[in-house]
């Protein structure tokens, strides 16, 4: 039978990934996956999960299994985190998932269980893995609406509307939380609370994924935006990532919300989140899951970690503006300044085939396809050497 298969299309990144292991040069530079770098290129155990997993492998007196919908405490605390400690939890379903990835597919499927005819509206750009997750992966269909402005650096916001225009009821707009991926350029509050209405008035429903709370401008500031649409929506989902806040990548520590203004009807979306991860994993993994409670029912252990993120979120944010006045000092213009007001781990410097090329091959240092740079992964010591390289295959 597998004689008949073909070998699989590699991921990109995954490819691009293989190529810098295999390249032996020195002074390489990885921009690629999104991850999050120290100084030194690390990604180290965060403070915080440490002393959780240490007080998790004192008192944990078993394995048991935690149910189809994972540990009731993370989702509750998962819930407050994006809703507010004052949200009435009985107008809300919720479901932890194997990481953001397992959120949405969570999601997805819960679509395709309520409405199989419905289309998924995704950004233009957005994360490749959103197209399968969301779409070819349980057969719903995609539509693309307008987000970026590549020469201003801006949202098309008017476009966008325009375009969803063309959304039927019950479509499904797929809206990301904050520190877009991967242009880096989220809407504001004001532009949040008008798409609320304007998808309101047309019974369309937010599926909004936040993989980066609190890289934007901070824990409660990356959410405002999201609380401004939810004001005037009457259902909405929501996939929750704690890859990369708690920096738990590899422990798959997800979650799936739905919100809605029925407490029955968030019940009934609770109990199917359930049977679709029955029938697709049966039980989600405990361990980072359990770490993260852990950390937001403890004030000391909490503390800790907010103040860890914070330290995270203003080196990102530090190394943007250095690398944005490097390029300003090296070209004399304001070309990249947009670099420092994007927000998260992303930036899409709108580089075509031929100059990333150049800057892997003659430069040693690796981007995504569009010239998508992970910021988060790039050292205070090499901004010169990055700055240089793109002026050079940009001139």
């Amino acid at each position: 039978m597998f004689q008949n298969l073909q070998p699989p299309v590699v991921d990109a990144i995954i490819a691009l990934m293989a190529k810098v292991s295999a390249d032996d040069r020195a002074d390489k530079v990885d921009l690629s996956v999104g991850i999050y770098k120290d100084d030194k290129g690390q990604t180290p155990v965060m403070k915080a999960v440490s002393l959780a997993e240490d007080r998790l492998h004192a008192t944990q007196e078993t394995k048991k299994y935690v149910g189809m919908t994972g540990d009731a405490e993370f989702n509750k605390e998962m819930t407050k985190l994006m809703l507010g400690d004052e949200a009435d939890l009985s107008l809300t379903g919720s479901a932890q998932a194997p990481g953001g990835s397992g959120a949405l597919r969570l999601l997805s499927e819960l679509v395709k269980t309520a409405k199989s005819n419905a289309t998924m509206w995704l950004s233009d750009p957005t994360w490749p893995n959103h197209h399968s997750l969301l779409g070819t992966g349980v057969g719903l269909k995609i539509e693309i609406y307008p987000y970026f402005d590549y020469d201003t650096q801006n949202v098309r916001f008017d476009d966008m509307c325009a375009a969803l225009e063309k959304a039927k009821k019950d479509d499904v707009v797929v809206l990301h939380g904050c520190c877009h991926n991967p242009t880096g350029r989220d809407m504001s509050v004001e532009q949040w609370d008008t798409l609320g209405k304007f998808l309101a008035e047309r019974g369309l429903i937010p599926l909004i994924d936040f993989a980066y709370l609190g890289f934007g401008d901070g824990l409660e500031e990356d959410v405002k935006g999201m609380q401004a649409l939810l004001k005037h929506i009457p259902t909405a989902m929501i996939a929750v990532s704690c890859s990369k806040n708690f920096g738990v990548y590899r422990d798959r520590v997800g979650c799936s919300i739905v919100v809605s203004d029925d407490a029955e009807l968030a019940k009934t979306c609770q109990g199917h989140l359930g049977a679709i991860a029955r029938r697709i994993y049966s039980m989600p993994p405990d361990h980072g899951a359990a770490v993260v409670r852990t950390i937001m029912q403890d004030a000391e252990l909490k503390k800790i970690w907010k103040d860890e993120l914070s330290e995270m979120r203003g080196r990102v944010n530090g190394l943007r503006k250095a690398f944005s006045d490097k390029l300003r000092e090296l070209t004399g213009t304001n070309r990249w300044d947009f670099i420092a007001n994007q927000r998260g781990m992303f930036t899409l410097l709108g580089l075509d085939d031929d100059q990333i090329a150049a800057l892997r091959d003659d430069h040693a240092i690796y981007v995504v396809k569009g010239g998508r740079i992970n910021v988060a992964g790039l050292q205070a010591d090499k901004i010169e050497k990055l700055s240089k390289a793109l002026v050079a295959v940009t001139s």
